[in-house]
């Protein structure tokens, strides 16, 4: 018995492919952007719980010490006992690359309550990477000759914590730091012991934060990797003289992550765009209305009269 002959088909015509092609692109063309939302939003999340856990280890170390805050002043010091967190995480610094510093408890004062975990210190949308720079401090790391994220993308707010007698006369650092910030920029001249004088508020202690209420009052911001250096985010809060001295961050979509002295969190975002930067900036003029440096002031400190 014979049977008639099946032609089999082996290939797709260059119709087909084409066709399948685009097919294949358009639904790749529609998932890319839901695939880069939900990354942005994972990275927000990742941010909100690093932030609430660091104000959590500020409460913490401030309730361990008598409601005195955190040492920050604004020279990045390494010195132990002196501040909430050792260096200067900025671009091309020595202290860039070393997350060891950043979870020495010697230090770093608030890394007895947050472990091991450095990575809580940095923005996750923050790409900076380079090699290990702390064989200084630390010649035994087994993190040496390797690349490294960058240590450090938060900085506190230059006008909340304290400072020791020595720093605040003007001098190195000695005695216990016990004393209230000078807040030094908030006039935007740098300089000025507003913890003497005035005319703005610092805050050494919770018991302090009256205005702006702990609601409203920042503590630590993401900052722009373009603009960070020391532990403290410097800002001018004259209408008088209206600038941005250091920059809040706008890695997540042009806004950054906040925590405030409720210990509360939050990822806000900016209404203009003059906050992003492809370089390092210095000084900024900006229009005493500007909305963004009118919500970050506003949430930075207040006048004494």
């Amino acid at each position: 018995m014979t049977y008639p002959r099946v032609h089999s088909r082996k290939a797709f015509t260059v119709v087909e492919l084409l066709v399948i092609l685009g097919l294949v692109f358009l639904i790749v063309a529609a998932w890319l952007p839901a695939l880069a939302g939900s990354r942005s939003k994972a990275q927000g999340f990742r941010c909100l719980d690093n932030a609430r856990q660091i104000v959590n280890a500020v409460m913490m170390y401030t309730h361990d010490n008598h409601d005195l805050l955190p040492p920050n002043p604004d020279d990045g010091t390494t010195l132990p006992g002196y501040t909430w967190c050792a260096g200067n995480a900025g671009i091309g610094s020595g202290d860039q690359f070393d997350p060891d510093l950043v979870i020495d408890p010697t230090r770093t004062l608030i890394a007895k309550y947050l472990g091991t975990n450095a990575s809580v210190f940095r923005c996750t949308a923050d790409t900076r990477v380079g090699k290990y720079d702390g064989g200084a401090f630390y010649p035994n790391s087994p993190l040496i000759g390797k690349q490294v994220p960058a240590a450090r993308t938060i900085s506190m707010n230059h006008a909340v914590g304290t400072i020791d007698p020595g720093f605040s006369s003007g001098g190195g650092h000695s005695g216990i730091p016990n004393l209230p910030v000078n807040g030094p920029w908030l006039t935007g001249t740098h300089g000025v012991n507003n913890a003497n004088t005035g005319p703005y508020r610092t805050y050494g202690k919770i018991s302090q934060m009256v205005m702006p209420v702990p609601a409203q009052l920042n503590i630590m911001t993401e900052e722009s990797p373009f603009s960070i250096n020391d532990g403290t985010c410097a800002t001018c809060v004259s209408t008088l003289n209206p600038e941005w001295i250091d920059y809040p961050s706008t890695l997540h979509n042009n806004g950054c992550v906040l925590s405030f002295a409720d210990a509360h969190v939050e990822l806000h975002k900016w209404v203009k765009s003059s906050l992003y930067f492809t370089v390092p900036v210095g000084i900024t003029v900006v229009p005493p209305n500007d909305p963004d440096w009118v919500w970050f002031t506003q949430r930075t400190s207040a006048r004494l009269r």
